[in-house]
């Protein structure tokens, strides 16, 4: 027997006895139980193996172990091998979250004596998210580091842990003008995931947008976009004061994006856009602070404020105890749209003149109006054929955005319908229950009480689930909106279109698009939640295909199909029920 082939013989039993190792933690419910140090520590060993086919065994099997290896792996974080120090950050990364024990190792291997020990712990810090939030000092140090391959991870790093690492936005704020185009670009990233917490870092953002590196611009439009739609989801709290300023700052950005508009894309300029539009409309419904201040610094005009203060008291009055009657009373007064006022001679809309404009359409006002037909939608719904035909629901196991839930209940949606632009996506193969899943949510969008509620309002769902008619002139969304609307809430008028869309972008409206892979092109052409026009916000979409929806944020669920002789016998009672 030639040395060769004693070779060849001896690694093919190591692969042979590692794979059993393999197989056996993997399979043998007593030998997981009794994990020990000796079973681990051994495949510790193999991590240097000269044969790459056994260390990626040998790394495999631990990542199977899980949190088990994880001791075992911290000291071998601190072994005086080299090699056997970064394996072992490299496989606690790939162990994610279950290696939150080890995040004080790997900061100290942060400061390791070898720039690929450093990189590893890094990455894995990455990989471990959120729980590694004690992490974010030593990673703000590790962004100084001599190495440019550590540098450029740590933003990225950072930028997985979100906005618990919000201490950090200074130092990622200097490291936009570090020498290497990486890590500027992963450094703006990484501050668009800090949300608000990153505003300082704007004017820093905004002169990357002329960086000579066509993906640095992109990284700075992203941490950018980052950053306003993290205001947009708090615009309704944000002080005018403070909402004025960071409208002005994001205009400023387009002004700048204008003037390199041969840099940038129109779905680029999008993710400025489209937040700067939500918080300008935001501020519109606040005219009415603007103008009681103006009044006040011009004393000339306090004495008609001082007239006028009496009629906001009504419409504030009958907010709280008559909200519907502020859509009356402005709707009898849309006709007269050329009042003159004195002295200035200018025509303005009664309706604003007397104060009412501001307020039929404030939250409370929608909430009435849903609330007038919601005993109407609950009786109407349940008897259309798509969703009479599913009435009897079994609780099925999904996926929500990767992660396995054994059965969906509106408490695990409430993060998703709490947000200002909520786009939900159920996705799967025919006959899985992507549809009776989506008139389940339905249900929860009408629910009498608020815990059984998607949000803390109630919304009423409208079934898309038929090809859109073409009206010249008209939206095709809206008017199939319009008309199932109004068959749901048994409406012999049309509804009005402004307060349609006021519906829909306040969420009062839970648009459902059904078999949204099946229709065709027209159809899918007017559903474009990333355009900055649409104006539904609150979307639930069911398709056999995964759906991009350009590069909106989204909830993916996917129903798990289940075999009926697997049904549990909670299940089947839940049916019958």
């Amino acid at each position: 027997m030639t040395k060769h082939t004693r070779q060849v013989l001896l690694s093919a039993l190591k692969v042979v006895v590692l794979c059993l190792t393999l197989f056996l933690l993997c399979t043998s419910n007593s030998w997981a139980q009794i994990t020990t140090d000796s079973k681990i520590a051994p495949l510790i060993e193999k991590l240097i193996d000269n044969d790459t086919h056994i260390r990626s065994l040998a790394a495999d099997a631990l990542v199977n172990i899980g949190s088990a290896a994880v001791p075992s792996l911290i000291e071998a974080l601190k072994n005086q091998d080299i090699n056997l120090r970064w394996h072992a950050a490299s496989v606690l990364g790939d162990l994610g979250a279950e290696a939150a024990p080890a995040v004080p190792a790997l900061s100290a291997a942060l400061q390791d004596e070898d720039g690929q020990v450093r990189l590893y712990a890094t990455l894995a810090l990455g990989n471990i998210g959120t729980a590694a939030k004690a992490a974010v000092p030593s990673l703000m140090a590790a962004l100084q580091d001599k190495e440019q391959f550590v540098r450029i991870y740590v933003p990225s790093a950072l930028r997985k842990i979100g906005v618990e690492a919000k201490v950090a936005v200074p130092v990622l704020t200097a490291a936009l003008k570090d020498k290497n185009p990486t890590v500027r670009y992963n450094s703006a990233y990484a501050l668009g995931a800090m949300g608000t917490e990153a505003v300082s870092s704007v004017p820093n953002l905004i002169a990357l947008l002329n960086d000579s590196q066509f993906y640095v611009r992109l990284g700075a439009i992203k941490g950018l976009g980052g950053i306003a739609a993290g205001f947009q989801d708090k615009a309704n709290a944000l002080p005018t004061s403070k909402l004025q300023k960071v409208i002005s700052d994001f205009e400023q950005v387009l002004i700048t994006i204008q003037k390199y508009k041969d840099k940038f894309t129109e779905t680029d300029i999008k993710l400025i856009r489209r937040p700067l539009n939500a918080l300008k409309a935001e501020k519109e419904t606040r005219l009415f602070d603007r103008v009681l201040e103006s009044l006040f610094k011009h004393k000339l005009l306090l004495g008609i404020a001082a007239y006028l203060i009496l009629l906001p008291s009504i419409w504030l009055i009958l907010l709280r105890v008559a909200p519907l009657w502020l859509l009356k009373i402005n709707n009898a007064l849309k006709p007269y749209t050329d009042f003159s006022l004195p002295f200035i001679s200018v025509n303005v809309p009664l309706r604003y003149v007397l104060f009412v404009g501001w307020f039929h359409y404030h939250p409370r006002v929608l909430d009435a109006w849903v609330a007038k037909y919601i005993k109407a939608a609950r009786e109407q719904f349940p008897k259309k054929d798509t969703v009479n035909s599913r009435a009897c629901y079994i609780p099925i196991p999904v996926v929500l955005d990767g992660t396995t839930v054994p059965q969906l209940m509106n408490e695990n949606l409430r993060s998703t319908f709490e947000k200002q632009r909520s786009c939900l996506v159920i996705g799967g193969e025919g006959g899985v229950g992507k549809t009776s899943l989506a008139c389940r949510i339905a249900g929860w969008a009408m629910a009498e009480t608020e815990d059984q509620q998607l949000c803390k309002h109630l919304m009423l769902p409208v079934l898309l689930e038929e090809e859109f008619r073409v009206t010249e002139g008209k939206s095709p969304l809206l008017e199939a909106i319009r008309g199932q609307l109004q068959a749901l809430i048994d409406e012999p008028e049309p509804i009005c279109q402004e307060l349609l869309l006021r519906l829909l972008r306040k969420k009062r409206i839970l648009v459902i698009v059904d078999r949204f892979s099946e229709m065709n092109a027209t159809t899918r052409e007017a559903i474009e939640p990333e355009s900055p026009e649409f104006p539904v916000n609150a979307l639930v979409i069911t398709s056999r295909i995964e759906e991009k929806l350009g590069r909106v944020n989204k909830t993916i669920i996917k129903p798990l199909r289940i075999e009926a002789n697997k049904l549990s016998s909670g299940s089947l009672s839940h049916a019958a029920r």
